[in-house]
Parts: C-alpha cells; structure tokens; sequence
C-alpha cells in the first residue's frame, strides 16, 4: 500500500502543466480541482482541497472560503501540515503514525483529501467515511494517511464507499488554554473539525456521496473527536454514525482551561519564554508574534515539567468555548447524541506510554519500593488542581499488584501499563457503553489484541497497533486475514450500520465485544479487569481525579 501511494505521485509527475480535463473533476463550494487518476487501483484521488480560509488572527476561528472563478485547481498534492513538532512521537522507535508528508508548516493548513472507486459520478450516492487523525492533540496530519487499500476493499466486497479526511489545528495552535484566553479562542481545533465536517455534508454528492449516510472515525485524539462531536453537536448534524478506536478516554479527562495557567502549567512556561507573561494582555502578545520566532518557542511547552500529556488538549471553559460543561458530567447524564456507535480499545494501550520507564530502573525497586513508585505514578494523573486520597491509592496499588498481562520483565511497567490501559482508555470506553446501550442506543464494543510481529514485545497490542492492520497509512502492512477483516467491519458499517452480521449489539447485562485476534476473531465476554474498572468508574473515584473539576 506505501508502494501503490508512490505510484500516485508518479502519475502526478508526468501531468501537464496546463491541467485542462485530465484527471477527475469535481466542482466544490471552494473552487474547481482536478486530481488524479491512480489506474493501478482504479482509484480517484484529491488532495488539498481548502474548507476554510487561515484564521484572520492566531488561536481564532478560521474564516470561510470565498470560491475562486472556476479555473481548475490542482489537487494532487497534500496542502501545508498545521504546525507542530517536526517529527512524531515515538517510543523504542515506534511513530504514533506514519510520516507526515504535507508541503510545509502554516498556519494556513485547512485541507481536505478524497479517496473516491474510480469513476464515481453524482448519481452514485455513495456512503462516506470520514476520518480524524489521532496524535495526542498535539501532533499528526491529514498527509500521514492514505486510503487506497480501505477503497479498494469497499469495491471488492460489493460496498464502495468514499474516504474522505482533513486538517486541524493542534497543540497551542488549536488548543491554548488560560482565563485569559477569550472564549472563542478555546477548542479552535475542534471547530476546525466542524468546519472541515459541515465542508464534506455540504460537497457531498460533487463527489458522489451521499450527504446523509456520512460515518466519522478516528483513532486516539481522533476517537476522542468522535466523542466530542457526540458530547457537543453541532447545530448541523454533519455525521450519522461513529467509530472511535482508543480515544473515549480522552473525552473523560478533559480539565479547565485555566489549569494551564498553574506553574509549570503551559501557559504559565509559554508565557514566561516569549516573555509575553500570563497577565492582562499576554493572550494579545502571544497572537502577535510573527510565525517563525513563535513555533520554536511554543514547542518547547510540548513536554513541560511533570510529565503531563498531552500538554495542550480540549479544556473546558466558560460559554462560546465549545466546551462548556465538563465532558464526564455530560457522559454520565446521557446528554450526547444517540446515533449508532462502535466504541473500542486495544488490550495494551498503556504500555507504549509507559515505555521503558520502569523497565530501565536498574536495579527493579523492592516490592515496597514498587508499590510507592506505583502511588506517585496513579497520583500524578489526576488534573485540576486534584489530590487524589491516600486510601484510593492504596485502593488501586492493590487492584493492580498482580498484572493480568506480564509482558515485560518488570512488574512494575506491567502494573503501571496495565493501570493506565485502563485508567485513559479501558474504563471509559466501557462507562460510555454501559450508559448509551442502557437508553438503547444501537453500540457495539471491540477489543483488539493483536501484538504486531518484529516489534518489542513488552508493548504488546498498543496504542494504535490496529491502524496497521487497518492499512491506510503505514509502509509496513501485517499479513494474514485480520487485516480484511478489519477492513471489512469499517466498510459494512460505513454501509449499513451493522459491523458485521456475527457482532453483537453491546448491552450493560451482557457485556460482549468482539475480539480481534490473528484466526480467533469473535465475541467475548467483556469482563477482562472489570473490578478495576468499576472502581475507575466510581462517581467518588472520577471526582478525585478532577474528572469533574
């Protein structure tokens, strides 16, 4: 598939100049673009299509697009990567993603790419898949990604949809946080996303979709979105449907944007080395700051003292923020819409965020020793100004003294891995399910456990492990059935709002996800840690973590 994305490109070479009627077409609400042809997959592809003008000022809404004459528009070429740290995490040399392949960083970076069955028309109507990249919120790109193989797939099995992805604005680019930001200058990232979402429903059939039938995924900070455009609608319903693959969690621990404004708090360290201070008129200098002086600067606040990531997320503040109400409280009211959903985990989530952190103590701590290190490290998770209790401490180190998965030959990484699986991904994924499927909301659950061969085997089936299988991006793509058949529940839902035909709807009695496991994918009993999670889940729990502000 890396191979086939090549292959667009070298079509794109030997273009000529003059564009004229070659290559597909498509008139948008944005201007006239011509893309590409890929007659090795007979697949139409679009790249860099504008949805929205740069922002008149840093950190605010972008503004609308006004169309152009209707000349043709090249678009055969990812636009400019919003800005961000040059390259993307990793661990033991594990990318959160794919590289990032946009021209440049701008702030100007409000692009569209459609991967469409060659030859689509009009009248084809077809469903649409629209898909937000993860990155923690403060990293990725649309250019990470390609869908040539998932379209592919679609025709092959008689369900052609349409792919279509976009830019956003992460980091402090798209989420500062202070009391002294202005409203609207909060979760900007996410109305980008609603900018890009009401572009697509509204360009639609120019591609041959079908505007009603549109199904938004994401995976990590993508699958967090997903919940977000749940928890928080828009006024225009732009999607029918979700998939949000580990990033439920991330909706849960959404703190107040003036947390930031604590020391050693972004803001607070942004503040302090532009010299603009946290003050009356900081949010001003900081917007004033010309691009190439202000990057490097804002990069630095990344990765600031604590260890807290993602350091600049969605945050919750007053009304005009887009986040008015903190997230927890509106899951557990059952204040979200209620549309079909498939909501799942990867069985190791945590262990690529722990790394090698515990597994490096030489030598390992005592048992004593262990359990202190495993109470500072539960402690530090808490946000908003929280402490959480000595006796939920102890509490938890005791739920967690014996790992249930010993990947590594520390007992300590496998006790923290598995403490934050469950803490950031596990436990609020099965909180959102218990209470949607309880008002009888169409929800299904999936657990991925597939570990990825060549790769370290203390990380097991991590934190965005399935993305491989699920081929859209990555150059190194796993062999055998799991990879269609992932595919395969990504396109049966996209179509038809069923993940496939042997998946159980999930239920508060009955608890059933389905496993994705090399030749022993089905249903299962979704029980693995449940003490442990229910004690997360606890109202008394989540208030000491800062859940609720």
């Amino acid at each position: 598939m890396f191979f086939h994305f090549h292959l667009i490109f070298l079509a794109v070479s030997v273009l000529p100049t003059a564009l004229g009627s070659t290559g597909p077409a498509v008139n948008t609400t944005s201007g006239f673009y011509i893309g590409v042809h890929d007659t090795q997959n007979e697949v139409d592809v679009f790249l860099g299509l504008r949805f929205a003008q740069a922002p008149l000022a840093r950190f605010t809404p972008a503004t609308p697009v006004l169309k152009a004459p209707e000349v043709p528009h090249k678009a055969i070429a990812f636009g400019a990567d919003c800005p961000q740290l040059p390259t993307l995490m990793e661990v033991v040399g594990v990318p959160l993603g794919p590289p990032l392949r946009g021209s440049n960083q701008s702030e100007d970076c409000f692009f569209v790419n459609v991967w469409r069955p060659a030859g689509t028309s009009a009248k084809d109507r077809l469903p649409i898949l629209v898909s937000i990249f993860g990155g923690g919120y403060f990293s990725g790109s649309s250019s990470e990604w390609n869908a040539t193989s998932l379209v592919r797939r679609s025709v092959a099995t008689e369900k052609p949809m349409i792919f279509i992805n976009f830019n956003y604005r992460t980091g402090v680019f798209g989420f500062i946080g202070s009391a002294q930001a202005p409203a609207i200058a909060l979760n900007t990232g996410l109305q980008d996303q609603r900018d890009a979402l009401r572009w697509i429903q509204n360009n639609a059939e120019a591609f041959g979709g079908d505007a009603s039938r549109i199904t938004i995924t994401g995976e990590s900070a993508g699958g967090s979105s997903v919940h977000m455009h749940l928890v928080y609608p828009d006024f225009q319903r732009t999607f029918r449907a979700g998939i949000s693959s580990s990033g439920n969690s991330l909706t849960l621990n959404t703190p107040a944007c003036a947390w930031h404004d604590r020391p050693g708090g972004a803001y607070n360290i942004l503040g302090n080395i532009t010299n603009c201070g946290i003050g009356p008129g900081s949010f001003e200098c900081l917007q004033n700051i010309p691009f190439d002086t202000f990057l490097p600067l804002a990069l630095t606040t990344y990765s600031p003292p604590g260890g807290a990531a993602p350091p600049w997320g969605p945050c919750k503040g007053p009304q005009g923020s887009l986040i008015d109400e903190y997230p927890a409280k509106k899951v557990i009211d059952g204040d979200f819409l209620s549309v079909p959903i498939v909501a799942g985990t990867n069985l190791n989530e945590g262990n690529y965020f722990v790394g090698t952190t515990f597994i490096d103590i030489t030598p390992q701590p005592s048992p004593d020793e262990a359990n202190s290190i495993l109470s500072s490290f539960i402690g530090s998770q808490a946000t908003n100004f929280k402490n959480v209790s000595q006796g939920t401490l102890d509490k938890l180190v005791d739920l967690y003294a014996h790992p249930t998965d010993n990947l590594s030959n520390s007992s300590l990484s496998n006790r923290a891995a598995q403490f934050l699986t469950d803490y950031e991904f596990l436990a609020p994924n099965r909180l959102f399910l218990d209470i949607a499927s309880a008002r009888k909301q169409d929800v299904w659950a999936y657990s991925f456990q597939q570990p990825l061969a060549g790769f370290p085997d203390f990380l097991g089936a991590f934190h965005s492990a399935d993305l491989y299988y699920l081929d859209i991006g990555f150059s190194f793509v796993p062999t055998g059935q799991l990879v269609s058949q992932l595919q395969d529940f990504y396109i049966s839902f996209t179509n038809d709002l069923i993940p496939g035909s042997d998946w159980p709807k999930y239920s508060k009695t009955s608890k059933i996800a389905m496993r994705f496991l090399e030749g022993e994918v089905g249903p299962i009993a979704d029980t693995y840690r449940r003490n442990q999670t229910d004690f997360l889940n606890r109202v008394d729990t989540m208030e000491e973590f800062g859940r609720f502000g």
